[in-house]
């Protein structure tokens, strides 16, 4: 049975696989050019179209608290929530394992 063809991603980005997504690191580059925003590490969570996939943003500098105030320093991985953003492919490349 093709797994790919049940949870609809066409394996091009699979589900879990480790990525590179663009994605803002601030409120300067949230505002700026969308081409200049960084490479930042992330994890695919499922794909959402033909060309769209929903990453998990796995940039610790980008996390937040539960109430979205950025982390102080040295706060555990547990209490911290990732963003998550759709992207098409040209927003996302492989990352390498190494």
């Amino acid at each position: 049975m093709d797994t790919t063809e049940n949870n609809g991603n066409n394996g091009r980005f699979p589900d879990d696989s480790l990525v590179q997504v663009r994605f803002p690191r601030s409120r300067q580059d949230e505002h700026g050019d969308r081409a200049a925003w960084p490479w930042l590490p992330g994890e695919i969570v499922r794909q959402c179209g033909p060309d769209e996939w929903l990453v998990c943003v796995t940039e610790i500098e980008v996390a937040r608290l539960r109430n979205g105030r950025r982390a102080p320093a040295g706060t555990s991985t547990l209490k911290l929530y990732y963003p998550q953003c759709y992207r098409d492919a040209s927003e996302i490349r492989p990352r390498s394992t190494s």
